[in-house]
């Protein structure tokens, strides 16, 4: 039966036309339900006073209230709602959440934008996975069909001797499997091009996804900045958002990394096969990279520039990668200096920045003093230079950086050293400092800690101290927590909470 205990209160006075568009389709799914306010939220385990507020217009529920109340209505009906009535529901939710609270409303939108992200990523791994199916098919029958070919041409001139009636029968046969066989043939290059196309569009979708984490990540911290000045419902509904953003992001960074295992992995029957694919694969793509880096340099330049009046961020990126790894350091300095002559500075840093992944070590020294010298120890080439050491502190691995300050050892390289620890201590991801930290002699070791104190921003250092405590570098961590009790006393506390959220 039916509980009409307590009816729902007419929308409040004043309530933005918005608010009240979307409390009147709330307040119309409601009414289906047969339930009091009362006890909806007994079901739902929600605030009945939040509740009541949610649908008389007063306050714009969170999106996880209506998504339940999609279900409940659901499971009353026992047939799922349609597809139009619930975008309506969440047109009118977003705008009244934008006239409402504008900094829930860019959580909210970025939410959404990250979960369109997420389903392009899918899409493109599954596009990539079909692709590749296909393709290990029509090897399997090339392989087939030239074993057959080769049958066919030692039987025909076995039956050249013995019969010469079947000689006919057995070339048309033969020419029609050399058809087919040419045919599949150009069917994989052409799945070759579509796989290769799949994987550059799974990387630009993941590197959406990565964008729309950070900016995610933004919008919450202006979220948390405004939270005194909320009241204790705002309060509540800021932080439940911010948490569920970030529950998401995890979500989708675990889908991505499951979804790169996969692309990784080839299909178990076939290990041996795929495996050497693959090295075929990668062996065609050093070598094309070795033949792009080593065009002329003018050449290069030009396609760099057009990759980039085109919007072709991949084939612009890939190009750029090339150069860096398989060209010498006055090559990569030629075209940097040319990319600035005309015009392109931004062309000119991101090539130099590629060098700080790909270069090896001391080519890498070579190419930075090149970029001094060229300048005159001006402003452009100092720059250039600490865009690069700020991508070598961030991309590299803890044995090279440990190397490469070895090589810096010198008295007139000293500021770059310096200029290298305080980027691994700002910016360098946690598990990857931990790391560092490990690698480096207790005395480097105890200095980088003082600068991590000094400048690693609060919301960085959690994760970092559950990468110290994950390596058992205890020792480092006591010393760590002990410098941050007494240099930010009154972050201490937060920086402990952190941590332990990030435990549980």
């Amino acid at each position: 039966m039916a509980d009409h205990s307590s009816p729902l209160q007419p929308l409040g006075e004043g309530v933005p036309e918005d608010a009240a568009r979307l409390a009147a389709a709330l307040r119309e799914l409601f009414s289906s339900l047969g339930l009091s306010v009362r006890r909806y939220a007994s079901r739902t385990h929600r605030n009945a006073g939040a509740v009541s507020r949610y649908l008389n217009g007063t306050r714009v529920p969170p999106w996880d209230f209506v998504t339940e109340l999609f279900i409940e209505v659901a499971k009353q009906k026992k047939a799922p709602l349609r597809q139009e009535a619930m975008e309506l529901i969440k047109e009118a939710h977003r705008n009244a959440l934008k006239v409402s609270n504008k900094r829930l409303h860019e959580v909210q939108t970025l939410q959404d934008q990250l979960e369109e992200a997420d389903v392009r990523v899918q899409q493109a791994a599954i596009r990539e996975q079909v692709l590749m199916e296909g393709l290990q098919l029509r090897e399997q029958r090339i392989a087939e069909l030239e074993t057959r070919h080769v049958e066919l041409s030692a039987r025909r001139d076995k039956e050249i001797r013995e019969r010469e009636g079947t000689v006919a029968e057995l070339a048309r046969a033969r020419e029609t499997d050399s058809d087919e066989l040419t045919r599949l043939k150009s069917e994989v290059d052409q799945l070759r091009v579509e796989l290769h196309r799949a994987k550059e569009s799974s990387a630009v979708a993941e590197e959406r996804c990565r964008t729309l984490e950070e900016r995610l990540a933004a919008a919450e911290e202006e979220a948390q900045a405004g939270r005194e000045a909320m009241d204790s419902d705002k309060l509540e509904e800021a932080q439940r958002s911010a948490e569920e953003a970030k529950a998401l992001a995890d979500e989708l960074r675990q889908q991505l990394d499951e979804l790169n295992a996969r692309q990784a992995a080839p299909p178990p029957r076939k290990a041996a096969a795929a495996d050497e694919y693959l090295r075929g694969l990668e062996d065609r793509e050093r070598e094309s990279a070795q033949e792009l880096a080593g065009r002329p340099v003018a050449v290069n330049t030009r396609e760099l520039i057009r990759f980039s009046v085109k919007g072709d961020l991949a084939h612009g990126y890939t190009l750029g990668v090339a150069i860096a790894k398989w060209s010498t350091p006055d090559t990569v300095h030629a075209m940097c200096r040319e990319l600035r002559q005309r015009g392109y500075p931004s062309l000119a840093y991101e090539l130099a920045s590629h060098t700080a992944a790909e270069m090896s070590l001391p080519q890498l020294l070579a190419f930075l003093s090149l970029l001094l010298d060229e300048d005159g120890g001006g402003r452009w080439g100092r720059d250039m230079v600490g865009g690069v050491l700020y991508n070598f502190s961030y991309f590299r691995e803890a044995p090279e950086i440990i190397t490469f300050m070895g090589m810096l050892g010198e008295t007139e390289w000293a500021p770059w050293v310096m200029e290298i620890r305080n980027h691994c201590a700002k910016d360098r991801k946690g598990v990857r400092l931990a790391e560092l930290l490990r690698e480096l002699d207790p005395e480097a070791a105890h200095g980088l800690i003082g600068l991590i104190v000094d400048l690693r921003r609060t919301k960085d250092v959690p994760a970092l101290l559950i990468e110290m405590e994950a390596l058992r570098l205890d020792t480092y961590l006591e010393e760590l927590l002990s410098r941050l009790s007494k240099q930010r006393p009154d972050e201490y506390p937060v920086l402990l909470d952190a941590m332990e959220l990030a435990r549980d």
